[in-house]
């Protein structure tokens, strides 16, 4: 998988003869979807469509005919429709046989992505036409030992492969110490009971209910709790973004507590270098928390916090289809710091350079939260 700096993206191909496609692979929703070479107009624009792959169901002869509808809507505004189709589709040596997906005919708000489509990996109850979803397929179909799947992703923008995605098991060369598990308490999405979300001796949330969403970049939380959260920090609002930004100009990085999330009998601990996300405004530095502020609910109501892909860089985490279990053990990227400017954090002792600045656009906003579904 590679690092896309706000998701990880990686390679399937679709059909015979194979037509590849980069993909975001999303524990938050379950169908398969790619667009479809009769994606005209109704396709964001043209450089949506000069930029990304098509399939087209016609040059492929192991493709059938299905004719279910897809729709899907996505938590920023952006939705995709089209209509199934069966084909082969191949993920590194796995092909699995007769597979249902989207050939999508409608895509709106996904223009500035550098993937083409997005394949789900949540539970079947979910999917928008009772199709069967890939990753059942590959069990079904012998292609996998254990109906279980694996994240490992790497913080480090500058390394490749940025991250490993394993169907069938687990890497232990990719995780410290011992696994978690925790039962999965909705057969939906990845949903589990938190015990806790603590920071600066104040407790956030206790029982809080939460999702593992690879498709998401930010950790997402109902709003009074992340309003919370941020201000135990030292956070201010920033309405034009939706962000809580801090002062890390003058403020040491001694002074930012961290953040304890209590699962399962061990507590996941993010430093402030692992939540900050440091970005460049014209002569000038911004930095904001990754924890925003949503009111999103589980298909049953209640609120939720997601765990997005800031959490699980820094946690190996692990899916089991046959147990409705999730793993989660420290990565062995844990430590990995971002290098931040010499004139952040009171002028600190730290003798790194923040090597990759981004300018700020409000489009980067919009890819933190792409893959938020409404619940």
């Amino acid at each position: 998988m590679t690092n896309a700096l706000f998701y990880w993206i990686g390679l399937i191909s679709i059909g015979t003869p194979e037509k590849t496609f980069i993909i975001n692979f999303d524990t938050g929703s379950t169908d398969l979807w790619v667009p479809s070479i009769q994606c005209l107009s109704t396709c964001d624009n043209m450089h949506f469509l000069e930029n990304k792959a098509k399939y087209d169901s016609y040059s492929s002869y192991t493709s059938r005919a299905n004719g279910a509808t897809l729709r899907i809507s996505y938590g920023d505004g952006s939705y995709v429709n089209g209509i199934f189709i069966n084909d082969t589709v191949t993920i590194g040596n796995l092909s699995i046989l007769n597979q249902a997906f989207a050939q999508a005919n409608n895509i709106s708000g996904f223009s500035s992505s550098t993937f083409d489509g997005v394949l789900g990996l949540a539970y079947p109850s979910i999917g928008t036409s009772g199709q069967i979803p890939i990753f059942y397929n590959m069990w079904q179909q012998g292609l996998i030992p254990d109906p279980i799947f694996s994240f490992y992703f790497n913080p480090n923008p500058n390394v490749y492969p940025g991250g490993e995605l394993i169907f069938g098991g687990v890497d232990s060369t990719k995780y410290l110490d011992s696994i978690t598990y925790v039962d999965v308490i909705i057969h939906a999405y990845w949903e589990f009971m938190m015990n806790s979300v603590q920071t600066n001796g104040k407790t956030i949330c206790s029982n809080c209910r939460a999702i593992l969403d690879t498709g998401t970049t930010l950790i997402v939380g109902p709003s009074n709790q992340i309003a919370l959260l941020n201000y135990a920090i030292g956070g201010t609002y920033d309405h034009e973004i939706g962000l809580y930004t801090v002062d890390c100009y003058t403020r040491l990085l001694s002074d930012f507590p961290d953040v304890e999330f209590s699962i399962g009998n061990m507590t996941f601990k993010l430093s402030v270098l692992q939540y900050l996300l440091i970005l460049k405004d014209s002569d000038n530095y911004i930095c904001y928390t990754v924890f925003q502020g949503v009111n999103l609910r589980d298909n049953r109501g209640n609120l939720i916090w997601i765990l997005g892909d800031y959490f699980l860089s820094r946690f190996y985490s692990i899916y089991n289809v046959n147990r409705n279990q999730i793993g989660l053990a420290k990565s062995i990227s844990y430590s990995y710091s971002q290098i931040h400017p010499k004139s952040l954090f009171g002028n600190s002792s730290n003798k790194n350079y923040f090597q990759n600045i981004f300018q700020l656009f409000i489009y980067v906003i919009i890819f933190l939260i792409r893959n938020i579904l409404f619940f």
